[in-house]
C-alpha cells in the first residue's frame, strides 16, 4: 500500500459519511444519475457533437467533448431535481436508510474517483511506479470503463478508449 491507497480509503470514508447523512433513496437516485450521465454522454456525445460542430469552428472532437459534458451535466441536474422532489416522501427506517445510504455514497465516490483518475491519467499522473505499487488504484481507474462495457454488452470496449 502506498499514499494512493490511503487517499482512496479516506475519500471512500468521506463518501460513506455523506451517504449516511443523505440516506439510501437520495443516494440511489444520485448514483443512477451519475451512471446514466456517464453512459449517455459516452453513447451520444458523437451524434450530439455533430449538431454542435458549427459552433466550434468545425472541430468535431471538441464538439463531441463539449456534447458529452453537456449531456452528463443535464442528466446530473435532472437527478438532483428528482432527489429534491422525492426527499419529503422518503420514509424508510432511519438507521437502515442511513447505513445503506453510506454504502451507496461510498460506491458513488468511487465512480467519481474513477472519472478523476481517467482524467489525470491523460497527463501521466500519478507516476507508473506509484500506480503499480497501489493496491486499489487500478480497480478504481478501470471501474468506469468496465461499467460501460457491462452496460453496453461489450459491443465496443470502452476500456480501449481509456
Amino acid at each position: 500500500m502506498n499514499y494512493l491507497d490511503y487517499i482512496i480509503i479516506v475519500i471512500i470514508l468521506i463518501g460513506f459519511l455523506l451517504g449516511f447523512k443523505d440516506g439510501l433513496v437520495r443516494k440511489i437516485i444520485g448514483l443512477l444519475g451519475l451512471i446514466f450521465g456517464i453512459g449517455l454522454a459516452f453513447q451520444f456525445s458523437g451524434s450530439v457533437g455533430k449538431l454542435l460542430v458549427r459552433f466550434f469552428n468545425n472541430d468535431e472532437y471538441l464538439s463531441s467533448v463539449i456534447a458529452g459534458i453537456l449531456i452528463f451535466l443535464i442528466v446530473i441536474l435532472i437527478a438532483t431535481i428528482i432527489k429534491r422532489i422525492v426527499h419529503p416522501f422518503d420514509k424508510v427506517n432511519r438507521l437502515i436508510n442511513q447505513v445503506l445510504g453510506g454504502v451507496i455514497g461510498a460506491v458513488q465516490i468511487i465512480y467519481f474517483m474513477s472519472a478523476l483518475f481517467l482524467f489525470l491519467n491523460i497527463f501521466g499522473f500519478p507516476k507508473t511506479e506509484q500506480k503499480n505499487n497501489s493496491f486499489s488504484y487500478n480497480f478504481v481507474l478501470n471501474l468506469i470503463p468496465k461499467t460501460i462495457d457491462l452496460a453496453m454488452g461489450q459491443k465496443s470496449k470502452a476500456s480501449d478508449y481509456f
